[in-house]
């Protein structure tokens, strides 16, 4: 389920385009999620207090995750749903290769490597898609450093997750957001506000789906899990992510796509042989 959600973002951002640049949109998802969220906590009697410990833990899981989806939005706008979706989910990748660094618990084995090798051959063979395309290019390139980040926050938060509350992270994310977007989004973005049902629907998707019980449920799983582990979670999500962009927005799957998105889940799949449970 979490797999499906997920793979649905690129095409609920990418439809709702003709209404709402990227960036504004990202600004719009996170207000929407910190409302959510401080309703939830208020309903459910969950404290948002930061305490001192937890100020620079939050700043830096927040501004991160800000950063992340600022490439990852902006990415979307510029290539296909399919592209962007295989790149950012190529995050397990990079949680296996940094993982072993930071995390003691968290091996790097023969099998894991060789998972590795096979989702990067994934990558290149996506990137052929947009060789003769700069615009394509330039949104590839912005979706894989979305996936690098993601798995550096990915890291990061199972290194802090018994330290830190998972609403006031979630706050901490829509907070921070909700600043950076909104501002660079007064500063660079000059298409004029429209209204549309389809942005509405959206907006709601990206913020209460995606923003809220997705990123609830997985800091569950990292509280729970390995780093690696939980990564594996998410193998189908380039599948949903692709099918979704096909059926809603009409994309064409050629066969850089389909190969690349099937090494990538592969390379994935070898990983999860040798993940065992904490």
């Amino acid at each position: 389920m979490l797999s499906i959600f997920w793979g649905g973002h690129p095409t609920a951002l990418k439809a709702a385009l003709p209404y709402a640049p990227p960036i504004r949109q990202g600004w719009m998802r996170f207000l929407l999620s910190g409302i959510i969220i401080f309703l939830w906590s208020r309903y459910n009697n969950i404290s948002l207090k930061v305490e001192r410990s937890e100020v620079f833990p939050l700043f830096k899981l927040g501004m991160l995750f800000s950063v992340q989806l600022l490439f990852l939005n902006y990415g979307i706008s510029k290539t296909t749903v399919a592209s962007s979706v295989i790149l950012n989910s190529t995050y397990p990748i990079w949680v296996i290769i940094l993982g072993p660094m930071f995390i003691k618990s968290d091996k790097f084995t023969f099998l894991k490597f060789i998972g590795v090798v096979v989702a990067y051959c994934g990558i290149i063979v996506t990137y052929f898609d947009s060789l003769d395309n700069s615009a394509y290019l330039l949104g590839n390139s912005f979706c894989l450093i979305s996936g690098f980040l993601l798995g550096v926050r990915t890291i990061y938060l199972a290194k802090n997750s018994d330290s830190i509350a998972p609403m006031k992270l979630l706050m901490a994310q829509a907070v921070f957001g909700t600043i950076v977007f909104l501002g660079l989004s007064l500063l660079i973005e000059t298409d004029p506000y429209k209204i549309s049902m389809i942005l509405v629907w959206s907006i709601i998707y990206q913020g209460a789906v995606v923003a809220g019980f997705n990123f609830i449920a997985n800091i569950w799983l990292l509280k729970n899990y390995k780093p690696s582990q939980v990564t594996v979670i998410h193998l189908s999500q380039p599948i949903f992510g692709i099918i979704i962009g096909w059926v809603v927005l009409n994309e064409s799957i050629g066969w850089a796509v389909v190969l690349g998105s099937f090494l990538v889940i592969l390379g994935s799949f070898l990983v999860r042989k040798n993940v065992k449970k904490v």
